[in-house]
């Protein structure tokens, strides 16, 4: 593929902006509770991420409310809390 530019001219690259969803006060709820669940069961944020195969800083992330967890996450962090996936929402 060749793009012709003549002399003088810009060529405009135009980068998309991925779009983050706006976090919720539900999803701030859940992030403080999946923190309080972790404690309750006596983990550590390191013996949580190596139990769920993620990093320290993603479950950091996570219980500060600045990534969302999706199902299948918060199925993974319920069976190594031992709880059930409706024991991780306050609401």
């Amino acid at each position: 593929m060749t793009i012709n530019i003549k002399r003088g001219e810009k060529l405009k690259i135009e980068r998309k902006i991925p779009q983050y969803k706006k976090v919720t006060k539900q999803d701030l709820r859940l992030a403080r509770h999946i923190g309080k669940m972790r404690k309750k069961a006596g983990l550590t944020q390191e013996q949580l991420a190596l139990k769920i195969k993620k990093s320290i800083v993603w479950i950091g992330l996570i219980e500060s409310g600045k990534r969302i967890p999706n199902l299948k996450l918060l199925y993974k962090v319920a069976r190594a809390l031992d709880i059930k996936v409706k024991d991780l929402f306050p609401f």
